[in-house]
């Protein structure tokens, strides 16, 4: 199934929830109701697992959010957001990654970040500052979290190893990810032109 079929169908179902429960809430709520029975010896004390399908409500709330936010959206916003969904989709992996990388650079950049790549540049001099750049902001919160409680158990000489080898994964992981794109966008290429030459 799509993403936008499978969101569709989650916010249908969203829809029924809110509905059900709007009636629910309207039910006047009934007075001096008699005591449920007394549960069983067997069943007293007893922890029963709860199924595990059971819908997450943090997700749950930020579909109805992201449903909210929808309801308002223009029109002609909402056929760009489903062609950039639709051309995800279409998306190898190895584009995904490459794409996810080249965006990091751009919206995860900030003053902050930026002053710690100039210092992890001074603990590593001899690393590519580009690389060193990309590296950095590429990583998740938690691995540059990670990597700043590393370097302050280290002394200056084990900080720079520390780094070089990080940012030599990192580079190994690019350049791949860069290649495989590439030879994806390729053979997606050469695919529609053979298609073509076999048309009429």
């Amino acid at each position: 199934m799509s993403a936008s079929a499978l969101f569709s169908a989650r916010a249908i179902v969203s829809c029924c929830i809110l509905s059900v429960g709007s009636l629910v809430w309207c039910q006047p709520v009934a007075h001096n109701l008699p005591d449920p029975p007394p549960l069983p010896p067997s069943l007293k004390n007893k922890q029963f697992p709860l199924p595990p399908d059971l819908p997450d409500p943090s997700e749950l709330q930020l579909q109805l959010k992201q449903l909210g936010e929808l309801l308002y959206m223009e029109p002609d916003k909402l056929n760009k957001l489903r062609q950039t969904i639709e051309l995800i989709e279409k998306m190898s992996p190895a584009e995904r990654e490459a794409m996810r990388i080249r965006i990091s650079q751009v919206t995860r950049s900030s003053p902050e970040l930026s002053s710690e790549v100039q210092k992890l540049a001074e603990i590593c001099p001899h690393v590519s500052q580009s690389d060193l750049s990309q590296f950095w902001l590429a990583a998740s919160a938690d691995e540059r979290d990670s990597v700043r409680n590393q370097l302050e158990q280290l002394d200056e000489k084990q900080g720079a190893a520390l780094i070089e080898t990080k940012v030599t994964d990192f580079v190994k992981k690019r350049d791949t990810a860069f290649e495989n794109m590439r030879k994806s966008l390729e053979m997606k290429r050469n695919n529609l032109l053979e298609g073509k030459e076999d048309g009429p």
